[in-house]
């Protein structure tokens, strides 16, 4: 492992957002899923979407644009103040956002009605912590001073919570919150859409059966994605995972040396005066982590008896006297973390994010399942392609994890059949081989899509968890230039066949599927035959050969990631040894080999 990696079980923030929202709706409160500590991954995003968040909430709008332009249309909130220059960007890109600042308001409201437009706001109330908020004696003036302003909607009040003054969420502060809304209320005339009772701190209130009635939604965080490891620090909640992230790093140098420095001492890198304590000589390890990428002291080694000693700017430095079982130069060592140190390790550029679902929801399955055109059913009987692929071990089944062979005329009619296999897996990704872009410009979209627009009609309305960064297409040969510039604005990873001439096939494959299972249940394979030279036909127009293309399907097979799989381009005029071919490529996608 050349750099540090972060894994990030999406399964496990799926479920941590499912135990959140089912708790908050016992008592009336709707979520909302704070995805700034991944930076606004919009993997993570989806995965507290599918456990039932009603929106995404975030800090920075580098995030929202990046939620945005991954197709997250859910209602997002802007966790605090923009800069007076990037109102307007609020305005565009944001549903609803927490102030404070009559100033700003102001603002908001003349870029509003410039643009046509109400922006929703939520009034923040300081109860104490001393962070952003409106005083309590100023909340009347204030709320009179917004109801005049065009543009701009007070949308609820809010508070915020042991993240400055770790001033701790009680019945009695948010009791206070609660009168305050209904002052507002009785000043606008009407009722509040939100009574934002802060973050994850307020969950062990919730769970004691303390929170005020009234209060009915709370921006939930550091309990999704740490399962409450710095929320309930005393007593955990049960239901929650903790175990959602997990950053390992790989040993540099593992050598016995003298627990204290030697030499006179002074101050270190970061301005502090390291503290030691003499236990004699001790097996310490270098890992390739440093302050550049976490804050140490927020690492928690996951292997018994190692014990995060310190940092430098690009090394940790570990004591691994006590490791069970022993560690040595270029093993992985891994840790769990902090809010804190999870927060700079996805800033970080240096260390790879790796999203991920639990293993056990991605084993492969040896159920089989069918669907054709009329002419697609043909070349399924001529070349006994169902008696063939029961041969390899699998079993026909209607069950919804069975991997399904999709096989039809038209290249337009594998649009239903991904639909239909993003409705089966939630959160699945696409590789798509072919030599024609398929992007240009779709016509009617109430009638079928023309052939060289079907890739274009189909990011247009991709199931709700298939994501464009999850997309991939393999093989590209024939762009017009309207169809290059949809394809560079479309967040597909593309392989030309120029790129596939330089780093070969395999590697290219190789990319495509981890791309495609990045935070995925897996991924569907849409293969046209025009994408591969076969002899004797004029149709294949590709620079993909016979052999890759086996060694395509081959490693689709192999990585146990297929869920379903699409040829399209079978119509009635397809020379027999070209379908010959074609089936022996689907069996190469079920796992056919030579031995």
């Amino acid at each position: 492992m050349s750099d540090p990696q972060i894994s990030i079980d999406l399964a496990r923030i799926e479920h941590n957002a499912r135990t959140v929202v089912d708790l908050c709706k016992s008592y009336g409160i709707t979520p909302f899923g704070v995805t700034k500590g991944t930076c606004g991954m919009p993997q993570v995003a989806r995965a507290m979407l599918r456990g039932g968040v009603a929106g995404i909430a975030e800090s920075r709008f580098e995030n929202i644009r990046r939620l945005r332009d991954a197709g997250i249309d859910c209602p997002i909130m802007l966790l605090r103040s923009p800069p007076l220059t990037r109102v307007e960007e609020l305005v565009r890109t944001v549903d609803v956002s927490l102030q404070s600042e009559l100033q700003l308001m102001r603002e908001i409201s003349r870029v509003a009605e410039r643009l046509g437009r109400v922006h929703d706001i939520i009034l923040m109330i300081d109860l104490g912590d001393l962070r952003e908020g409106i005083w309590p004696s100023d909340l009347i003036p204030t709320v009179e001073a917004v109801m005049a302003l065009p543009g701009v909607r007070i949308a609820g009040v809010g508070t915020n919570l042991t993240c400055f003054g770790a001033i701790i969420p009680t019945q009695e502060n948010l009791t206070q919150l609660v009168a305050h809304a209904y002052k507002v209320e009785s000043i606008t005339g009407r009722p509040l859409d939100w009574v934002s009772g802060g973050n994850s701190s307020s969950l062990p209130l919730l769970l004691e059966g303390g929170m005020p009635a009234g209060i009915n939604n709370l921006r939930i965080g550091e309990a999704i994605l740490q399962g409450g490891r710095d929320t309930f620090l005393t007593e955990p909640w049960a239901a929650l995972d903790r175990d959602a992230f997990e950053l390992t790093g790989e040993l540099l140098e593992v050598k016995t040396k003298p627990s204290m420095p030697i030499g006179q001492s002074g101050i270190d890198a970061f301005g502090n005066v390291p503290i030691f304590v003499d236990e004699g000589d001790r097996l310490r390890g270098i890992a390739n982590i440093g302050r550049e990428d976490v804050i140490a002291e927020g690492l928690m080694p996951t292997r018994p008896g190692v014990r995060v000693l310190g940092a430098s700017s690009d090394h940790l430095v570990l004591d691994l006297t006590d490791a069970d079982p022993p560690l040595a130069v270029g093993e992985n060592v891994s840790f769990r973390m902090n809010y804190g140190a999870l927060l700079t390790v996805m800033t970080s550029e240096y260390v790879e994010k790796v999203p991920m679902r639990d293993v056990c929801e991605t084993g492969e399955s040896r159920t089989y399942a069918i669907e054709t055109d009329a002419i697609g059913g043909a070349l399924i009987v001529v070349q006994n392609i169902a008696e063939r692929i029961d041969h390899l071990g699998f079993e026909r089944s209607a069950k919804e994890d069975a991997l399904t062979l999709s096989v039809c005329a038209r290249r337009g009619d594998v649009i239903r059949f991904v639909e239909d296999a993003g409705r089966r897996h939630d959160a699945l990704g696409m590789i798509w081989i072919d030599s024609d872009a398929a992007m240009m410009p779709d016509g009617d979209r109430d009638a079928p899509p023309a052939e060289n627009a079907v890739l274009r009609r189909m990011l247009d309305r991709l199931p709700p968890h298939v994501a464009p960064e999850n997309i991939v297409l393999i093989g590209l040969r024939n762009a017009a230039p309207e169809e290059a510039a949809a394809l560079k604005a479309s967040r597909m990873r593309i392989f030309t066949m120029a790129e596939i001439d330089a780093v070969g096939l395999r590697q290219a494959m190789r990319d495509a599927i981890a791309i495609a299972s990045a935070g995925t249940c897996g991924f569907h394979l849409c293969y046209s035959p025009t994408a591969t030279d076969m002899s004797g036909w004029s149709g294949g127009i590709g620079g993909i050969t016979v052999r890759e293309t086996h060694s395509a399907m081959e490693m689709a097979a192999l990585s146990g990631k297929l869920r379903s799989l699409s040829v399209s381009g079978i119509d009635a005029a397809l020379p027999s040894p070209i379908g010959a071919e074609c089936a022996n490529f689907i069996l190469s996608a079920f796992g056919k080999t030579i031995l």
